[in-house]
């Protein structure tokens, strides 16, 4: 009998093992499976998907600041509206006859403004953020002013006449000799500031629109927004939207310039592929067990360690940074400014929520970094003084 009880118990053991290993296999083929059925499904929705983005002022973006309002009526007017994302594709598309629309021209780099200049078509740019663009175009500087409300048209040229009186705000340009300015928003020591500017290179027509809150989802039905906006990008029956990726390597040697940038349908695969792994491996793994952590960190214990390695270090750069983005993020939180709000937008409105003059707000928060223990302290006063001032206020 005990013969037989190993025999059997040895035999039950094999097909214990078979059975499980045709489990495994099952599993297998079943998370195979999901996996290309939820990336089929993924390819299919993003195909009958309209495409769209949340890019400021592109033309597929449906937010407030998206100008998917303006592409569609030119559209629907018969203007072939391409938007592209690099300076090598606007020399693909652009051309004579057509009109380039530039949504950042400031973030451009030297060489890509300078290829821009040479295009054979009409140049709208807008958006301006006080970068410089002198590779670009000589006639205008981009200047601050302005606050927002309509502005009157005041010069002669045609597509600002037609549109009368414009919905818009600061920044402004200060035009050069050669340029109409239009739309007055502001004046200082440097001279007139406008909305709205044009000038003439040989054929081909420039336009300036320093704030593209006209040309936004939001801003163009507004007083003649929408009549100056789809006039000067209506003109001719081609219209190139660029709307500048930060990660063009247009002009930059490929042996010395940043990586490539991985594809998305590479992110893609690979969150896919570890999915089925997970799925496939963890079946194996039994339920979760929760068991106490041997030690309980205070949060404080925490902070007061990293300032210990912090001075340990001499990082009063580090330390300093750390600090003014703290601020500048809880103050931008209880002012109501976005994420992506500009240095002197928060600026602006830290000086009027607490009083203070704009050049000591910025010299507070964007100033050198602290060099040493009685700067940091100094550093750190400040600020809290400037959070409690914003508070009461």
């Amino acid at each position: 009998m005990s013969t037989i009880t190993a025999r059997g118990s040895r035999l039950g053991s094999r097909t214990d093992s078979a059975s499980e290993r045709r489990s495994n296999r099952r599993g297998l083929i079943i998370v195979a499976c999901a996996v290309v059925l939820l990336l089929a499904g993924t390819i299919v929705l993003n195909l009958l998907a309209p495409p769209q983005n949340n890019e400021p002022y592109s033309s597929s973006n449906p937010e407030p600041d998206g100008g998917r309002a303006a592409a569609q009526i030119l559209g629907e007017h018969g203007v072939s509206v391409q938007e592209v994302t690099t300076t090598q594709a606007v020399l693909d598309a652009a051309g004579p006859g057509s009109t380039l629309l530039v949504t950042d021209p400031g973030a451009l780099r030297e060489a890509q403004q300078e290829a821009l200049r040479d295009v054979p078509s009409d140049i709208v740019l807008t958006n301006l953020d006080f970068g410089s663009l002198e590779a670009l175009t000589d006639q205008i500087t981009a200047t601050g002013g302005g606050a927002v409300g309509t502005y009157t048209a005041e010069c002669t040229d045609e597509h600002a006449a037609a549109a009368g009186e414009i919905v818009t705000s600061g920044p402004g340009a200060l035009v050069g000799e050669d340029a109409e300015g239009c739309f007055p928003i502001g004046d200082d020591d440097a001279g007139t500031s406008y909305a709205f500017a044009t000038w003439t290179v040989g054929n081909q027509r420039w336009y300036a629109m320093p704030n593209a809150f006209p040309l936004s989802n939001e801003g163009l039905p507004q007083a003649g927004n929408a009549a100056l906006v789809l006039r000067i990008l209506g003109q001719h029956d081609r219209l190139t939207w660029y709307v500048p990726d930060p990660a063009d390597q247009f002009g930059i040697d490929s042996e010395t310039g940043p990586p490539p940038v991985i594809p998305p349908a590479v992110w893609w695969f690979g969150a896919l592929l570890t999915l089925a792994v997970v799925l496939w491996r963890g079946r194996h793994l039994g339920r979760v067990v929760v068991e106490p952590l041997p030690v309980v960190v205070r949060a404080t214990e925490t902070i007061r360690g990293r300032g210990r390695l912090y001075r340990r270090a001499r990082a009063f750069g580090h330390a300093g940074a750390a600090l003014r983005a703290g601020t500048v993020r809880r103050l931008a939180q209880r002012t109501g400014l976005p994420r992506t709000a500009q240095p002197y937008e928060v600026v602006e409105a830290l000086a009027r929520a607490s009083g203070r003059r704009p050049e000591e707000i910025d010299s507070l928060l964007y100033g050198p970094p602290p060099t040493d223990d009685s700067t940091l302290l100094s550093l750190t006063h400040a600020l809290d003084t400037l959070e409690g001032e914003v508070h009461r206020s």
